[in-house]
């Protein structure tokens, strides 16, 4: 070896442990502060995560024995979903009746499927594995993040940013499945940037089992090679999709069609209705105020995306990333007013690819601006969490 590669890869491996280092970090934060929201905001009871409605379906039968700790007068949120696909995976013990649209759920069946496979399909453990899961893409998302950074020339530390996507704070908070689909964005761009196939294969695999808009990322991938006039490559990457398919396939012969419409023609129809039509809150004063005007700032770093998004495409800038954000950024306009767009959670988590694609895109040139799109979120979702925040706050000083 000669003493020039010597440094190199001493460099090289340093970067990495610090990489882990900080993801480590990252994860550990995020645990602790459920470890403390768990304890002074539910009495210790850990199933409190996955948001379980009381006025929601009843919970399956066969879960009594965990005494789920249920939202009165609230219907819950989507990780109380999640949380019984991952006890019955395979319609074997009719859990999906006390689902809304189970064909939908268990298209998004990376996290949950995970967690019933890191159990061995034990109950009792179950629980326990998804809150791992989740934690594991945080640790993923994180270290390809600093990795990311360290390959632009950047920090390291930026990795600890991944704990700020949108995405991945909800998840913590309510145990969605968002955080893996955002963990397979960083993972996609950096391997992409690496030409490390056999990894990008994998990311583009999980990305599309984790939520049917993960597939956008592997057609970004595709056109990205046809482009190229490797139509061969596209090919062979568009096979990356085939489990998620096979999946899918799956889950229709064991459901029925929803409901749900989640795309329209008429584009901006949904952005501009949720402008024009703040989200009916129940409480009234200095909070509604604040509560809709930081709304508005959280859609407005919606608006900055897609204007960078436009920026890059006046640009004619054609890499695996740039591809990804234009495919989300058209899903963005064309995304129909309703559920999607009704609350920072719900538009948070649908849209954060595009959030974080622009952001770890203007790493590459050198431009923090889409971050600060992706940032404008987190002070509405901290508002949602104020009343956990108080209750530790209280706990931690009497």
């Amino acid at each position: 070896m000669s003493p020039s590669r010597a440094p190199a890869l001493s460099q090289l491996s340093n970067a990495r442990v610090l990489c882990v280092a900080f993801a480590l970090t990252c994860m550990g934060c995020v645990s602790v502060w459920q470890a403390l929201t768990v304890h002074y905001s539910y009495g210790g009871n850990w199933t409190a995560l996955f948001c379980t409605g009381a006025a929601f379906k009843p919970p399956p039968p066969a879960l009594q024995s965990e005494k789920i700790y249920l939202f009165q007068n609230s219907s819950g949120y989507d990780g109380q979903i999640y949380h019984y696909i991952a006890h019955d995976p395979f319609f074997a013990r009719g859990f999906s009746n006390s689902m809304d649209e189970p064909r939908l759920r268990y298209h998004r069946i990376l996290v949950p499927g995970l967690a019933f496979l890191l159990a061995l399909g034990q109950d009792r453990f179950i629980d326990a594995a998804y809150i791992l899961v989740v934690a594991g893409f945080i640790f993923l998302g994180a270290y390809w993040l600093g990795r990311m950074a360290v390959l632009q020339g950047y920090s390291a530390r930026l990795g600890l940013l991944f704990g700020a996507v949108p995405a991945v704070l909800v998840s913590v908070d309510r145990l969605t499945i968002d955080v893996a689909l955002a963990a397979c964005c960083v993972g996609f761009v950096l391997y992409a940037n690496e030409r490390s196939p056999y990894r990008l294969y994998g990311v583009l695999m999980a990305a599309a089992l984790a939520r049917e808009t993960g597939l956008l990322v592997v057609a970004a991938y595709a056109i990205y090679l046809v482009g190229k006039r490797e139509f061969q490559r596209a090919l062979v990457f568009s096979t990356a999709a085939l489990p998620a398919g096979c999946w899918y396939v799956f889950v229709q012969l064991h459901t029925t069609p929803g409901s749900s419409v989640f795309v329209t023609p008429a584009l901006f129809a949904g952005l501009v209705h949720r402008v024009l039509n703040p989200y009916p809150y129940s409480f009234s004063g200095i909070v509604l105020n604040v509560a809709v005007s930081l709304d508005l700032l959280a859609i407005a770093g919606i608006a900055g995306s897609l204007s960078w998004a436009c920026y890059r495409a006046l640009q004619r800038a054609w890499t695996p990333a740039t591809i990804a954000i234009y495919l989300f950024a058209i899903l963005t306009i064309a995304l129909s007013n309703g559920d999607a767009w009704s609350e920072v959670y719900a538009f948070g988590r649908t849209l954060t690819p595009l959030l974080l694609l622009s952001a770890l895109d203007g790493l590459t040139v050198h431009s923090v601006i889409p971050i600060f799109g992706m940032l404008a979120l987190d002070p509405r979702i901290g508002l949602q969490v104020g009343g956990q925040i108080l209750n530790v706050a209280r706990g931690i000083v009497p």
